[in-house]
């Protein structure tokens, strides 16, 4: 999940006085004053009543909490969300922003779709481990990676056939690596090591499945990011470039520091086949002692998050699972020199795109956009992660086959006619 965080990291000036310190006053508010405007959230919360959660999801929000991370391995007991439950299931206002009490000093948010999808079919696509970590939200994260486990688990296991049907919980635990896409404000990306917590089990007849990420320490600094175009296209310019994308504060050094989200995948009725995906988050982060990210900020990120996938699940030209684990297969087996000549011809394609940008947009593109030292330094897991968004694209019509034939045309993958 991507966030707009910032954190400035300066070295204070060695010069005694009033003055000095009256200046630096003066600087750090208009630093504020700064970052509040580009933490500005595009369209986030529209003027909404900001609504807290109700008494009763509190225990539950605390209960989860305490089953995340090293230091937090209690038991999961199912009847302690019993009110949280009730509450996501529940009808929401339409002009509210809901969220929950702060923790530990960090604003939240929280905001929730109905995905017309069986569950089993949902985690298939969103929990596979044969399927890229980012293909069901291309909008808010670059990667997404498991790298440790807690035993019994060897590796992800396929969790759409872990539920016991006596009822009894199921959990994972490990480690994930993320890295998000550019923040819409900001352009910062960050890449940032969570500890998970995946917990299935059955409330009534439903089935529920909880994930929950908790940040394990500050993010690798924040770097430069472009979207190119509209967000809804999901091409993105990776500079790896220390700063911000903002006039003025190109040379921030910014941080994610801690954050800890709940999401809650609630089976609805076996009459309606369907899931109510649940987000909340809870971020902290800011310079100085002052913390610049609100819970409409949040709310931003929550809502790019979930509305992509929403589309890309509900989407009558999505690709059956089995392709897109053949499409994400066929991928890591290409060799080196296969996929370096492929991120050759994607250059060439996002050349051909940015032709597309009004002049001031091409003009802000970084050096490193046109740099051939950049393109060389691509890692393995980024090649990747560009050729399973591309061919995702092909598939749910974004992008027209020919525009990127040479990225996507992969032996045996049969790319939808229109309409189908």
């Amino acid at each position: 999940m991507r966030f707009q965080a910032i954190w400035i990291d300066r070295k204070p000036m060695r010069s005694p006085g009033k003055r000095f310190f009256s200046i630096m006053f003066f600087l750090k508010t208009l630093l504020f004053v700064a970052m509040a405007a580009a933490l500005a959230p595009v369209g986030a919360g529209n003027g909404a009543d900001e609504v807290q959660l109700p008494g009763d999801a509190t225990p539950g929000l605390l209960h989860l909490a305490s089953l995340v991370g090293p230091e937090n391995q209690n038991s999961f007991h199912p009847e302690q969300i019993a009110g949280l439950l009730r509450f996501i299931d529940a009808p929401k206002r339409k002009d509210a922003m809901y969220s929950a009490k702060p923790m530990d000093g960090a604003s939240s948010s929280y905001f929730d779709v109905d995905v017309r999808m069986p569950l089993d079919d949902l985690l298939k696509y969103t929990f596979n481990p044969r399927i890229h970590g980012s293909a069901s939200v291309p909008a808010s994260l670059r990667m997404a990676a498991w790298e440790k486990y807690e035993k019994p688990w060897q590796s992800f296991p396929r969790v759409w056939e872990l539920f016991d049907p006596n009822g009894t919980p199921v959990l994972i635990r490990g480690m994930e690596t993320v890295e998000n896409t550019p923040d819409l404000s900001t352009g910062g990306y960050y890449r940032y090591t969570l500890f998970r917590t995946v917990i299935l089990f059955r409330s009534g007849e439903r089935r529920v499945v909880i994930s929950l990420a908790k940040q394990a320490g500050p993010s690798e600094v924040g770097k430069k990011g472009y979207i190119l175009g509209e967000d809804e296209d999901w091409d993105y310019f990776y500079s790896g470039e220390p700063g911000l994308d903002v006039t003025g504060l190109g040379w921030v050094k910014s941080y994610m520091l801690e954050s800890f989200g709940i999401s809650i995948y609630f089976e609805s009725a076996p009459a309606a086949p369907g899931v109510r995906v649940a987000n909340l988050k809870w971020l902290r982060a800011g310079w100085s002692g002052l913390n610049v990210v609100r819970s409409e900020h949040i709310y931003s990120g929550l809502k790019r998050f979930a509305l992509t996938t929403q589309q890309i699940l509900e989407s009558p030209r999505l690709p059956a699972v089995a392709t897109l684990e053949d499409v994400c297969q066929r991928i890591s087996n290409l060799t080196e020199a296969q996929i370096r000549e492929k991120m050759q011809a994607y250059r060439n394609v996002l050349l051909a795109r940015t032709e597309r940008l009004n002049g001031s947009a091409r003009k802000s593109l970084p050096e490193s956009f046109w740099n051939d030292d950049w393109w060389a330094r691509m890692t393995r897991e980024e090649m990747e992660s560009v050729l399973v968004l591309e061919t995702l694209k092909v598939y749910l019509g974004r992008t027209p086959e020919a525009e990127v034939r040479s990225l996507v045309s992969l032996p045996a993958v049969q790319l939808p006619q229109p309409g189908g």
